[in-house]
């Protein structure tokens, strides 16, 4: 039987945004990005009905299968909010991808503003920080660094992070690499992102973990889901070979270009 890994579109929504996966989500972030809140709601909630609807709507012969983006809203302790995006994300154009994905949710705050502030004239009351987790399956930095990466605004002679009036970093970027080996053992990133790689838990590995692999376990998911999963496959598979075919034509292209362009080089250096 196809092994199906967590990083599959309907899996990893079903997976963090389920009405009982809260928990799960919870530990996600906080193992990420290092930060803990008191409460995350998802922007959209996993049910099979409503993604079935969502997904069936797309033409994925001619346009690629959705992003894969959960948006969260957080809640810290002081009632303070902030924007989370988890996104698994394609490979071209990535560092302009994920700073532009994070400033679109930074100007666009998922999650209602205080109602005092709802009354300022001032454009900038409403916004929230916003924090970008990225999982990527190639390598985006230097094999040699570590996995797990986090970018933020700091100045540069003190280190002193950028906050805003509430005393919390604007942005965050966290990358967590599936193919850099370079990761500690000791922690929970490093169980994450086996789990996200293999689609396995070790022994060692939270519970929290454990339980999210139980979660979407093929063999215990309903007959839809299982239907939804496989035609996610064969959809990003045509995509992809699409995508091959169309970049192997390119390349035959430019190569012809390029052999036309040096016989016109060659024919005007005997005429001279």
């Amino acid at each position: 039987m196809q092994k199906y890994l967590p990083t599959n579109d309907l899996l990893f929504r079903k997976l963090l945004t389920s009405e009982d996966s809260l928990y799960i989500l919870k530990a996600f972030v906080k193992d990420l990005l290092g930060i803990e809140f008191q409460s995350l709601m998802p922007k959209e909630t996993y049910h099979i009905d409503s993604y079935k609807k969502k997904f069936n709507e797309i033409d994925h012969m001619q346009t690629e299968i959705l992003r894969t983006e959960v948006d969260i809203l957080a809640i810290g302790e002081d009632g303070s909010h902030a924007t989370i995006e988890c996104q698994i994300q394609p490979h071209s154009y990535f560092h302009e991808r994920s700073l532009f994905y994070l400033a679109e949710a930074f100007r666009s705050p998922f999650g209602s503003s205080d109602k005092k502030e709802a009354g300022k004239k001032n454009n900038f009351s409403s916004l929230r920080p916003a924090y970008g987790i990225n999982i990527v399956d190639f390598h985006l930095f230097d094999r040699k660094d570590n996995a797990l990466q986090l970018f933020r605004l700091l100045n540069e002679e003190t280190h002193q992070p950028f906050f805003n009036e509430e005393n919390k970093e604007l942005l965050i970027l966290c990358f967590l690499s599936l193919k850099n080996q370079t990761i500690e053992k000791q922690k929970a990133a490093y169980h994450w992102q086996y789990f996200l790689k293999t689609g396995e838990v070790e022994s060692e590995a939270p519970d929290y973990i454990k339980e999210a692999k139980r979660k979407i376990d093929f063999l215990t998911l309903e007959s839809e889901e299982k239907e939804m999963i496989m035609n996610i496959e064969k959809s990003k598979a045509i995509s992809d070979a699409v995508f091959v075919t169309a970049m192997e034509e390119g390349h035959k292209e430019g190569h012809k270009k390029g052999l036309e362009k040096g016989l016109e080089k060659g024919r005007q250096e005997e005429k001279q």
